[in-house]
């Protein structure tokens, strides 16, 4: 990758922000995760309101693709399934501006994937050299910033100010269901009917990420002693041994174990709360305005914080924190954090959901 170094820059050279009569194909990567992808929306949704008369690309990955199902402002999705298929895509494509929003030092391909679009403007982070690969003023990465300062320094280096694109908080769900996705969603928690929905979500992307599965599950059990109705997701590839752990055919639990991802997001829209880990489904949550209390153990705070007055984090601050670690041999800073101050937690979320209503 070193080597190719020198061709992005002879290619790339610094330009001023695109005049947006000029921009007709934007293409954005987004292959990754389902949470990186849920909290890009409001991106997406402000390249559209800058560049009204652009075709909107999203490259998208098989696991977070049916997120963008039903969006406006997205008016096609690419899904990514290795280079090749990538290097073809874009050879039949003549895309006016490229934009690279990940934001991992590790990860250079992303940059480089944005110089064979051909795209005159590349936009995306400054980091281990990657920005030789763009086109337009690179901004550095912070990791003091959340997801979405960062993205508005992406939005910046376009020439997109907040006050450009309207109002600075954006308007939610930012995920649309179908009416059938509705009516699915109903039907599939109708044993549950006559009961005010809370969510439970124990699964995460790393082990290290993970609050304890039985904590979940005694909370799961004493919220249903107190009448709510809880939706408790177990994916049977994450938890392939939860029949051991279940927490019980209790009439106000339901245990899903398999649903696609947009049945997910359907059911997860009729709660009234989700509690979950820093994880994908928190992410949703977030982009559905569903409320969440949530835990975060090494995940570096100020990028993954979800924003809004909606969300409750519970988080230890170690000295080791955040290690960031994908595996922790101790696991400390979320053992801390006990099943009563997830509950006390939740019982004032939901005293606070009227203010939804």
């Amino acid at each position: 990758m070193l080597l190719l170094w020198p061709i992005g820059f002879l290619a790339g050279g610094f330009r001023s922000p695109p005049d947006p009569a000029t921009i007709r194909e934007i293409l954005f990567l987004r292959h990754d995760r389902i949470g990186d992808l849920a909290l890009s929306l409001p991106i997406l949704r402000r390249l559209k309101q800058a560049f009204p008369g652009a075709h909107l690309t999203v490259v998208a990955s098989p696991s977070n693709r049916d997120i963008l199902r039903h969006n406006p402002v997205v008016d096609e999705v690419f899904v990514y399934r290795g280079f090749v298929s990538y290097l073809k895509f874009v050879t039949h494509h003549r895309f006016d501006l490229a934009v690279d929003p990940f934001h991992n030092e590790h990860r250079l391909l992303p940059a480089f994937m944005t110089l064979l679009t051909g795209a005159r403007h590349r936009i995306g982070f400054a980091l281990a050299g990657r920005e030789v690969f763009f086109t337009l003023s690179a901004p550095f990465y912070d990791e003091h910033k959340s997801f979405h300062q960062l993205m508005q320094l992406l939005l910046d280096s376009l020439g997109i100010t907040e006050t450009m694109a309207g109002e600075a908080a954006e308007t939610v769900p930012l995920i649309l269901l179908s009416l059938e996705e509705e009516w699915e969603a109903a039907a599939m928690t109708a044993p549950l009917c006559d009961k005010r929905l809370i969510a439970i979500h124990p699964g995460a992307f790393y082990p290290a990420q993970k609050w304890p599965l039985e904590r979940f599950v005694e909370v799961a059990k004493e919220l249903s002693r107190q009448g709510f109705g809880i939706i408790f997701f177990a994916p049977t590839k994450e938890f392939p041994d939860f029949d051991l752990v279940r927490p019980g055919d209790d009439s106000g639990l339901l245990v899903i174990r398999e649903t696609s991802m947009r049945q997910f997001i359907a059911i997860l829209s009729r709660c009234a709360l989700l509690i979950c880990n820093n994880s994908g489904p928190l992410h949703l949550a977030w982009a559905l305005g569903i409320r969440t209390v949530s835990l975060m153990g090494p995940t570096i705070p100020a990028v993954w914080w979800p924003q809004g007055r909606k969300h409750k984090v519970l988080r230890r601050d170690l000295p080791c924190s955040p290690c960031n670690l994908a595996v922790c041999p101790t696991h400390e800073c979320l053992r801390n954090i006990t099943v009563a101050e997830v509950l006390s937690a939740v019982n004032e979320a939901v005293s606070n959901t009227e203010e939804d209503k």
